[in-house]
Order: C-alpha cells, then sequence, then structure tokens
C-alpha cells in the first residue's frame, strides 16, 4: 500500500519497546509518506521535535510502556497543548488513566491490544486533518463539530 501524500507528519514516542514498535509501525507506516514519519525512543530526541517549528499539521503517538514512562510525558505536557495525541498506556489502572487525561489525548488504547484500533483512529484523525488543510487552502470557513 503506497501512502496518501499529504503534508501530516507522523512523531512516534517508543521508549525502548522494540517489539511493539515494530508491530505499530506495520500498521501505521502505510498511512504516511516515509519522511514524514519520526520515531523516538528518548525523551531528549522527542521533545527536541516538539519544538521544531515546520509547516506540518502532527499527529503525535505515544506508547508508554510503564507508569514511570507516563511520569516523564507528563513533563512534556505544555509541548503537547493544542496536539493531535494517541496514548498507548501500560495498564487500565484508575491512576494511570487519571495521569493520562492530564495529556488530553484524542483517544486511549493500551499496550495489549492489538492496535487496529490505533490505526482506525490514525485514518481518521488524518482525513480530518486533509479536510482542514483542504478548507484552508480554499479559504473556506471551518466549523468544530
Amino acid at each position: 500500500m503506497t501512502p496518501k501524500k499529504h503534508s501530516i507528519r507522523l512523531i512516534f514516542f517508543s521508549g525502548k519497546n522494540k517489539p511493539i514498535q515494530k508491530k505499530i509501525l506495520n500498521m501505521t507506516a502505510p498511512l504516511f509518506p516515509e519522511d514524514h514519519i519520526s520515531i523516538h525512543t528518548t525523551l531528549e530526541s522527542f521533545s527536541s521535535d516538539l519544538r521544531k517549528l515546520d509547516n506540518h499539521y502532527k499527529i503525535i503517538l505515544i506508547l508508554t510502556n510503564t507508569q514511570k514512562d507516563l511520569l516523564n510525558i507528563l513533563f512534556l505536557k505544555e509541548l503537547l497543548n493544542d496536539c493531535n495525541i494517541i496514548l498507548i498506556l501500560p495498564d487500565t489502572a484508575k491512576e494511570t488513566m487519571a495521569q493520562a487525561c492530564k495529556l488530553y489525548p484524542r483517544y486511549i488504547s493500551y499496550i495489549q491490544s492489538d492496535f487496529k484500533d490505533v490505526n482506525f483512529v490514525l485514518k481518521k484523525m488524518i482525513g480530518n486533518l486533509q479536510q482542514k488543510i483542504n478548507g484552508e487552502k480554499h479559504g473556506k470557513n471551518n466549523r468544530d463539530d
């Protein structure tokens, strides 16, 4: 499947979990041009990428392997304001969910899933952002539904 041309970037923080990173990328990579995907295994490179100014719309995909990963991501909350975030959590505990909601993600999944839901949500986000981009190019007024 050849990815559609669009100006939307995927910024993916996976931590050091290579097997899950690979599983997620196998599903999501076909949705983006190859040069529009950034994969980060450290918070330093992730935060550096978030600070970059560019003309792309961004979808942020965050895989938290542990509670500690989630707490560390919370330190970047300011950089994630107004971003389209998909968050993959390590468990379904109330405390984990309470912490996760502080990031205002558009969608939450869990590390135990098959990630088909994440793929579906990514497709929907790309479609919505593409409509927004096309509306801006044509000077249309968009309304939030």
